[in-house]
């Protein structure tokens, strides 16, 4: 059964803020956390969330590189995104604007003030009742944990990810190219 709560994404590569998201957020709307931004794409694409909260120091792929992609994807160029980072100097911030977020909170934040940003939010967007969801709240846990669990220790190579795409152990949820990938390839194309 397909949960009637708006479904929130959290990413952070900090475990300790992902699970005071969690604990803040988890009684008024289904929270899907994940501490690796290398699948932040494929991960949005899976939970279809109603909001994005988003770090922006985080290993191989910044929240700037993930806001902007989103930006660009008419899929996702809606989503309303809060920026939470330790970055707090006024240029990181008209940065994020710039890119797209529709709140910077930075860290430490108070929980009581990211409750009421993400209430304003989803009623800001038109988003009073939920989204129809694909798969249920059970469905994204279940691929996200089994999707992670079958990563190639140590694949962080382009032939590494195809191979295991194609092997198909995924169970129907198929790797695409990371986006730490993505983001080297740019680079090394100038």
């Amino acid at each position: 059964m397909i949960s009637e709560k708006h479904r929130v994404l959290a990413i952070d590569d900090d475990k300790d803020i992902l699970e005071l998201i969690n604990i803040t957020l988890g009684r008024q709307y289904d929270v899907v956390v994940l501490d690796d931004a290398t699948y932040a794409l494929e991960t949005i694409e899976m939970s279809e969330p109603d909001l994005l909260i988003l770090d922006i120091m985080m290993p191989k792929v910044t929240g700037y590189h993930i806001l902007e992609t989103l930006r660009k994807d008419p899929r996702t160029s809606f989503m309303p995104v809060i920026i939470l980072s330790a970055k707090d100097s006024a240029r990181d911030q008209k940065y994020g604007y710039k890119l797209g977020a529709s709140i910077y909170l930075t860290k430490p934040f108070q929980p009581e003030r990211l409750v009421k940003n993400v209430a304003t939010m989803l009623g800001e967007v038109g988003f009073s009742h939920p989204r129809r969801k694909s798969l249920s709240m059970r469905d994204v846990n279940l691929r996200l944990q089994l999707h992670l669990s079958n990563l190639p220790t140590g694949a962080t190579d382009l032939a590494a990810g195809e191979a295991h795409q194609q092997s198909g152990e995924s169970g129907g949820f198929k790797l695409k190219r990371p986006l730490a990938q993505e983001q080297k390839k740019k680079e090394w194309l100038g």
